[in-house]
């Protein structure tokens, strides 16, 4: 059964949101007018650490809960973005963090998993462009419920029984003292194809700028997988100098051969890419 999510935010959310939105007032009326002639369908909006750091404890809030943070912040950009009859679908990308999350990918260790850090890398290689399903709409035949669930990338997706509200339905007929012949079928529900949202990823391999001996690419380098997703999708090419912001996760071995295989990889998860070495020592 799927854990009962509040209809209304909680007051940490509620806190989120008022304050991305005296964000955008404050730093971003330029930006939305400038943005007016675009005609991308997804297009990443830049914002400065500097400024957003500063605002009303959005800083904090980013790096103890990213996830969270910015999920509040899309919301508010997503009403702005209509507010301004603004067509693209919107993806908050901070830049220019400061040398406090600096770090080297040859230094990378299991024990970084988690943690958000830049990095200076050369694009050693890319994958094709593919599509995830992020979420998964479900409907129910019976109730009319529908629900969302969040998948993982790259892990099987969520296998379900039964309509939670249909169980919640049958829990309290049972508490009422109703009958098992009048409960509805929770199982009676389908998958809603038009519903579910998928997003454009691609797989990218970067190396420590440290291995660069000239200005041809090595063969033999040791490697990190980062997951580019949106608009960042095809954009890069190898022998290409970033500067790239991501949280540290961790991957099944490729060439695992047994499924319960416990040995993992590091990868790195990115949310923000700045063209060149911003931050390289020389």
């Amino acid at each position: 059964m799927s854990p009962r999510v509040p209809t209304e935010p909680t007051p940490e959310e509620q806190r989120l949101l008022a304050a991305w939105r005296t964000f955008f007032e404050a730093n971003c009326k330029a930006d939305f007018a400038a943005l007016a002639s675009i005609d991308d369908s997804v297009w990443g909006f830049e914002i400065q650490w500097e400024q957003l750091e500063k605002h009303e404890g959005l800083g904090l809030a980013f790096m103890s809960d990213m996830s969270t943070c910015l999920a509040s912040g899309t919301i508010v950009l997503e009403e702005q973005f209509s507010l301004h009859n603004l067509s693209p679908r919107p993806v908050i990308r901070v830049l220019g963090f400061s040398e406090l999350n600096r770090y080297h990918i040859a230094d990378l260790r299991m024990r970084d998993r988690t943690r958000f850090l830049r990095f200076d890398a050369v694009v050693h290689s890319t994958s094709r462009a593919m599509g995830w399903l992020k979420r998964a709409a479900y409907a129910c035949r019976e109730c009319k419920h529908e629900w969302v669930e969040h998948e993982q990338l790259a892990r099987a997706r969520k296998k379900l029984e039964t309509c939670p509200m249909c169980l919640k339905n049958a829990i309290a007929i049972l508490d009422a003292g109703g009958k098992r012949e009048d409960l509805p079928d929770p199982r009676n529900f389908s998958m809603d194809l038009e519903r579910n949202y998928y997003e454009d990823v691609q797989y990218m391999e970067l190396f420590d700028p440290t291995s660069l001996q000239s200005d041809d690419l090595p063969e033999d380098v040791p490697t990190i997988m980062a997951i580019l997703s949106e608009e960042y999708v095809n954009q890069f090419q190898p022998g290409q100098c970033l500067t790239v912001n991501a949280t540290v996760g961790i991957d099944h071995l490729p060439s695992r051969d047994y499924i319960r295989d416990t040995r993992r990889i590091l990868r790195l998860d990115v949310h923000s890419i700045e063209e060149g070495f911003s931050l390289h020592e020389d």
